[in-house]
């Protein structure tokens, strides 16, 4: 299966490179920028787990949190909902607009990556990130050099007098098992992305990286940790396409954020990049006594994005 699923990849990313520029798919629907003061605040979610059947606590816990810290924007990294508790076009759809709804009604710039079992269902991965783009206030795209896969792109965020970007946003798709991975088509749209931003604007771009299943490396950041808890065996991504060492060759990723290990928000550093997981958010899953569900903030500085601040909101 793993031998088909590569052959129809590099026919997927040969006729993508013909028609499609690989580092600047689809424009940005709308413009990011820092505030007056020079700061631009970041949510993660992750791991909401949503039915169709609506989780109220999910929901008025993320409302709750939007409300007290005011974010920028929201990133949501993955399992947002629960595929086997969707199923049709239609529950898929009703899971994704009661998430949906917090950000909207607020009128808050949000994007999502897609987890291993968002797509449990009759509803495949390209269709649910075009469910998501017709949102008005989501940046998400569909697009992926690698097949059966929906959900790399990148966001700008430009200064606060909105002339240029002076942040970066990635989102990657890590694919719809524990033993998918990002493959080297994706690693390739990094870099050649990665190198066009270069190019355009004549300077490396600080960003920060999301997507679900975290590195086959992430155990190597909690023995570097900073700060976080570890209650759980790391569940990595089955094959490494030597994406740290484009990573650590591009410098321009400062910190990489995953989801898919609920009872671990460690962070760590490895080889000068951040390694770490966001805080699961949703009820309908698995957890540990006393650790709490939340979400990560980061914030931003403008006269020094390549430094942020990172902190936890619980409920």
């Amino acid at each position: 299966m793993k031998i088909i699923k590569n052959i129809l990849n590099n026919i997927v990313a040969f006729f993508r490179k013909l028609f499609i520029r690989p580092y600047k798919e689809f424009p940005q629907k709308f413009d990011l920028k820092f505030n007056s003061k020079g700061e631009f605040k970041i949510m993660q979610l992750t791991d909401i787990h949503q039915h169709s059947e609506i989780d109220l606590p999910t929901i008025n816990l993320i409302s709750r949190i939007i409300d007290d810290e005011s974010p920028d924007l929201v990133v949501i990294t993955g399992d947002n909902i629960e595929g086997t508790a969707c199923i049709t076009e239609e529950g898929v759809k009703k899971a994704i607009d009661s998430i949906a709804r917090v950000m909207e009604d607020r009128k808050i710039p949000w994007a999502v990556t897609l987890g291993n079992h968002d797509c449990e269902c009759k509803v495949g991965r390209e269709k649910q990130m075009e469910i998501y783009k017709q949102y008005q206030y989501n940046l998400s795209q569909s697009y992926s050099m690698a097949f059966e896969k929906a959900g790399d792109y990148n966001i700008l965020i430009k200064d606060s007098k909105g002339m240029s970007p002076v942040f970066n946003i990635y989102l990657l798709d890590s694919g719809d098992s524990t033993q998918d991975y990002i493959n080297k088509h994706q690693v390739s749209w990094y870099k050649n992305t990665a190198f066009n931003l270069r190019h355009r604007y004549n300077k490396v771009i600080p960003a920060i990286m999301f997507f679900h299943i975290p590195l086959k490396q992430q155990f190597k950041a909690w023995q570097n940790r900073i700060d976080g808890e570890r209650n759980e065996e790391e569940c990595i991504q089955s094959i490494d396409c030597k994406f740290l060492d484009e990573l650590i060759k591009v410098k321009d990723v400062k910190a990489v954020f995953c989801g898919h290990d609920h009872i671990n928000d460690y962070y760590g550093k490895l080889n000068n990049i951040i390694f770490g997981y966001g805080r699961k958010t949703g009820f309908n899953n698995y957890g540990k006594e006393g650790f709490k569900k939340g979400a990560r903030i980061f914030i931003l500085n403008e006269g020094n994005p390549g430094e942020f601040k990172t902190y936890e909101v619980l409920e």
